[in-house]
């Protein structure tokens, strides 16, 4: 099933570099506290993205990584904002005044012409990955300045350099691990870490977010440095957590794994296990309300806390869900949830204030280092509320509308021909080759469709997603993350979100006429009836896919999720038949 996507995009490095020049002249004006080292992570996972995306324009013309002086450049600025990270987070954020490290001069020797393409790193948007956690785990792991530092592009290169920067060893050198994704390989010139191989003495830290499914990646870098001579003893792994590769892992990858020292301290045991407290502490001074109590609710833990019996609650896909606490401060409850560090954590700070302004979103407190607090409402679900099927369509139609209206966006997504392939791919793998055959031929008998309106969408329209409040209000949850998520869809047209509401309820023609003109009207422009068309099975496969994958997670929730996917697959299959296809 296809599921998962990676959105890039391609810009001037240039522009990167000027606003992050900016960026550190306002940091340098900003008084001490948690406001300023927030965005002091952000100017860092934003130098960060230029700095990989320049060595891979490097890469694409040359075939090979070199540790050229392009990219000695880049990784001194890096090390040198990891100083100023560290400085902070040391000093518990009491660090003020000018950098250190004078960035605009740094920047300027970078190349500000090359076209780079970059993306936000997949830690920071979404897995609560804190550069800090690097510093601690460097710390904490016996190394001294005498280590080769390689950091695998893209965040692996920032975390390389929090780790130099904690041993005060060399700038990191990066490399881009390449080939099928469970069976990565390393292409480096010879002379990339020349100089370390001469010390038989030197030690060589990997540093990376993951592993992922198979662990392939750092596995490329060992067995490259074992190639080159280096001892298995002498090689240290700095991954994102110590779960160990996934199913896809080799025998000789588990080896690995089993046999180099492991660094790592997640986000619970981070600077003396005292995180969760010092979130508390965060989230307290952002309220105005002392000793905030924080409850994890990450990975569905939410729902223990709805009105529901446990029969009652909705399906959740743990892989997908963002980390979040339930925070309790006076007679209010909060909701703490991770919206990402750097430019990710900002977008969604401002889209909740104008959910919030134009009364579709929940109360907004405000932004802590990456965690977003809204108010926890106590409300019923929409789909265990007794709201009639009229209203709540007009209501969702002046919702879709406004996020056509006010959400707009030059932001990538799928195109449309990806889109298709996704539905072919997907239903032949749910329906079988004969079905997949049949919506191949349906979608290349239309015109390829062009959304000249990109738009923020929900992506979630599934009826647990809304809430109906005592007053008889509707409120729409998780609205925030899902255009912006890690998979295939992104923004697309509010189309997209129309052939969502037809598939989860039903829509009779009628009905959804309903819906596009209540749309249209809100967002004053026609909704695209052709690119509608065209998203309703796409719609479908990618939800048939989505919960597919969440089932084969193995999380215990088979019972809820497999009447889910049943209605998916029955859909599909009847879209297939209905065209007479």
């Amino acid at each position: 099933m296809i599921v998962f996507g990676d959105h890039k995009r391609k810009c001037r490095a240039g522009r990167l570099a000027e606003a992050a020049s900016a960026a550190a002249t306002n940091i340098s004006a900003m008084p001490p506290g948690l406001e300023r080292h927030s965005a002091l992570v952000r100017l860092f996972v934003n130098v960060s993205e230029l700095v990989q995306g320049l060595a891979d324009a490097e890469f694409e013309v040359a075939g090979v990584d070199r540790n050229s002086a392009s990219q000695q450049r880049g990784a001194q600025i890096l090390v040198a904002l990891a100083s100023e990270v560290a400085r902070s987070w040391r000093s518990g954020f009491a660090s003020a005044g000018a950098l250190d490290c004078d960035i605009s001069r740094m920047l300027a020797k970078l190349d500000r012409q090359a076209e780079i393409t970059t993306g936000a790193a997949e830690g920071y948007a979404h897995y609560a990955l804190y550069p800090e956690t690097y510093l601690a785990a460097a710390q904490q792991s016996g190394l001294d300045a005498n280590t080769c530092v390689i950091g695998l592009r893209s965040i692996g290169l920032g975390l390389a350099a929090m780790v130099a920067a904690a041993l005060g060893a060399p700038p990191p050198v990066s490399v881009r691990p390449v080939g099928h994704p469970f069976a990565r390989r390393i292409s480096a010139a010879p002379d990339l870490i020349g100089r370390w191989l001469l010390s038989k003495a030197a030690s060589y830290a990997i540093v990376d977010e993951g592993p992922g499914l198979s662990g392939s990646s750092f596995h490329a870098v060992v067995s490259w440095l074992l190639d080159q001579g280096v001892d298995l003893d002498r090689i240290h792994l700095f991954p994102s957590h110590r779960n160990g590769p996934g199913g896809k892992a080799t025998e000789d990858i588990l080896a690995t794994w089993s046999r180099c020292r492991i660094h790592c301290v997640d986000f619970e045991r981070t600077f003396d296990g005292r995180t969760a407290a010092k979130l508390a502490d965060w989230v307290g001074k952002l309220l105005a309300m002392p000793d905030v109590q924080l409850i994890e609710i990450s990975g569905g833990g939410w729902r223990h806390h709805l009105p529901l019996s446990p029969g009652q609650w909705p399906p959740i896909f743990a892989g997908f869900e963002r980390r979040k606490f339930l925070a309790s401060a006076g007679a209010g409850r909060w909701l703490v949830k991770f919206a990402g560090l750097g430019e990710s954590g900002l977008h969604k700070l401002r889209t909740a204030t104008l959910l919030q302004e134009s009364g579709f979103g929940p109360l907004v407190a405000g932004l802590c280092h990456g965690f977003l607090v809204e108010r926890w409402v106590e409300a019923s679900r929409f789909d265990g509320a007794g709201v009639s099927r009229e209203r709540f369509i007009g209501w969702l139609g002046r919702y879709l509308g406004w996020r056509g209206a006010h959400l707009r966006t030059s932001e990538t997504g799928a195109a449309p021909d990806a889109l298709a392939s996704m539905a072919v791919r997907n239903c032949g793998e749910a329906l079988g080759p004969t079905n997949a055959v049949h919506l191949r031929h349906w979608f290349e008998a239309r015109p390829l469709p062009q959304s000249t309106h990109r738009v923020q969408i929900d992506g979630r329209l599934h009826p647990w997603e809304f809430l109906c409040c005592a007053d008889g209000k509707l409120l729409k949850t998780d609205a925030l993350d899902h255009c912006r998520s890690h998979d295939l869809i992104g923004c697309q047209g509010v189309e997209w979100d129309i052939a969502g509401a037809v598939v989860e309820y039903d829509l009779s023609d009628p009905e959804l006429l309903q819906l596009t003109v209540c749309t249209e009207a809100a967002m004053h422009r026609a909704v695209d009836r052709e690119l509608l068309s065209y998203m309703l099975p796409c719609y479908l496969a990618f939800q048939l896919g989505l919960w597919t994958m969440a089932d084969q997670a193995e999380t215990g929730e088979s019972d809820r999720l497999r009447p889910l996917i049943e209605r998916y697959r029955v859909r599909l299959s009847r879209f297939v038949d209905q065209m007479g296809l």
